[in-house]
C-alpha cells in the first residue's frame, strides 16, 4: 500500500509536533510506503521536516492508495477528487480527512473511500463506481 501524508499547522512552515509523524511511523511499520507532501516546509531548510518530504503534489500523489490530510492547508481545502484520483490511478483510494478540509460527498461521488475525523455521517457510505 501506498499512502500519503501531510504536516498539521494550517498555512504555516511549523513541522513541530504534528500527528503526521506517529501516523506516518506506524504506517511505515505496517509495511505501507509513506510520502509525504507539505507546501509549506522546506525539506532543505527546516529542521523539523520529515525525512522524504516532497513539495511535488502530483509525485506525492501519483500510485498513491491512500491520502491522508493533517494540515487545513489552504493548498489542500481546493483539491479536486477527480484530479486526486487520476493521479492516484487507483479505482477506489481512501481519502482520510483528519482536519474535515475536503467536502465528503465530492470524494464519495469519486469513488473515493472517506474518512473523516468526526464525520461518522459520511465514514460509512457504500463505494460508488
Amino acid at each position: 500500500m501506498r499512502s500519503q501524508a501531510r504536516a498539521f499547522i494550517n498555512d504555516s512552515d511549523d513541522a513541530r509536533n504534528t500527528p503526521a509523524e506517529p501516523f506516518r511511523d506506524a504506517a511505515i511499520a505496517a509495511g505501507a510506503e509513506v510520502a509525504v507532501h507539505d507546501p509549506w516546509v522546506d525539506p532543505k531548510t527546516s529542521p523539523d521536516a520529515p525525512p522524504g518530504l516532497s513539495r511535488d503534489l502530483e509525485g506525492v500523489l501519483a500510485g498513491a492508495d491512500a491520502v491522508v490530510v493533517f494540515a487545513g492547508h489552504k493548498e489542500y481545502r481546493g483539491l479536486e477528487p477527480a484530479q486526486v484520483k487520476g493521479l492516484c490511478g487507483s479505482p477506489h483510494p481512501a481519502i482520510v480527512d483528519g482536519r474535515n478540509v475536503v467536502d465528503p460527498d465530492a470524494w464519495i461521488a469519486e469513488g473515493f473511500a472517506y474518512r473523516g475525523i468526526g464525520r461518522g455521517d459520511k465514514n460509512r457510505h457504500a463505494l460508488r463506481e
